[in-house]
């Protein structure tokens, strides 16, 4: 009888998207029924999934249940991938046999007895997981994979695209909002950007949720506002028919990696080494302190932070010399 392996990983949506490849070797290798929980705004990445078969949505309010529905539904051993004593705690609880443990606490900004880690970049680092469940798996493919929209949502889809291809030279996606302000880069810089692509007969298309709809009119300049229209699985359909996108470090930076859009991606705080798809090119200023991999920002006010100091005129050079206009 096949296995049935949980994995754990409640960090944000990219952590999610790159853990995906995880669950696609456990799949491959072993025939395995796998559950994953993630938190609860990553549940939608997850839906029609080809190789998960159980998503539990965890919040304070889940917890409960989901050790109950864990337990239910006969999960033998868990994968704690995103390291942390609480999710250890709730694998426990549900019964499941440890294949390895977490201990790392989030306080504030901080972090005690944080995670070793095991390859650089973290996609990598997750897939590698693998090795608990199979310890001679060897030059495996590593490829993140997301749901799929329902019929009715790709009909929408398609006549959605099909509309505004009609008010833009090309499809351009932009990504501006992050929900930690440090990796936020400035309106202004934004306006800038859209003016220039503007003038070029592009009229860019903003993706975030509904709750960056406000945010994203502050950008100058003619645009399509597309906050809140899409579901987080959706996202690669709008990308794979993108000439090209611009966009901060944030969760639908990944998913949108996943169609392989070029992608320039605005790195401050967090570390591209470990978190840039391949097909992003990554532009960051040279701060001495950076990258601080820090939810909040040390230095004084007054002083230019790391994403202030990436000018719009660098990401113009690099829309020209790719030759995307």
């Amino acid at each position: 009888m096949a296995k049935k392996i949980l994995i754990i990983n409640r960090l944000g949506i990219g952590d999610v998207v790159v853990t995906t490849p995880l669950a696609k070797l456990i799949k491959e290798y072993n025939g395995a029924t796998i559950g994953f929980v993630v938190a609860a705004k990553s549940v939608d990445l997850l839906v029609n999934h080809p190789y998960i078969d159980d998503v539990f949505g965890y919040s304070k309010k889940t917890k409960k249940t989901i050790v109950a529905d864990i337990q239910a539904k006969g999960y033998e051993e868990a994968i704690i991938v995103d390291d942390r004593l609480t999710s250890t705690l709730l694998a426990w609880k549900a019964k499941c046999k440890l294949l390895n443990k977490g201990f790392e606490i989030s306080l504030g900004a901080n972090r005690l007895f944080k995670r070793k880690l095991h390859k650089t970049k973290a996609i990598e680092d997750f897939a590698s997981y693998i090795e608990l469940v199979n310890p001679q798996a060897r030059n495996y493919e590593i490829k993140a994979v997301l749901g799929s929209p329902d019929q009715a949502r790709q009909d929408f889809l398609q006549n959605w695209l099909r509309e505004k291809k009609k008010q833009t030279r090309k499809l351009v996606l932009i990504i501006p909002k992050s929900a930690a302000v440090n990796k936020n880069w400035p309106v202004a810089y934004f306006s800038e950007i859209n003016s220039f692509l503007n003038d070029a007969g592009i009229t860019p298309v903003y993706i975030g949720s509904n709750a960056d709809r406000d945010y994203i009119e502050t950008i100058a300049g003619d645009k399509i506002n597309a906050a809140g229209v899409f579901s987080l699985r959706e996202l690669p359909s709008i990308a794979k028919e993108a000439a090209f996108a611009i966009s901060v470090c944030t969760g639908p930076m990944h998913i949108i990696s996943t169609a392989n859009v070029p992608t320039i991606v605005l790195y401050g705080p967090s570390d591209p080494l470990r978190w840039a798809p391949k097909n992003a090119i990554v532009e960051r200023s040279n701060l001495p302190c950076m990258p601080c991999q820090r939810l909040d920002c040390k230095l004084p006010i007054g002083e230019v932070k790391c994403m202030e100091a990436i000018q719009p005129e660098k990401i113009k050079q690099i829309i020209k010399m790719q030759g995307w206009l």
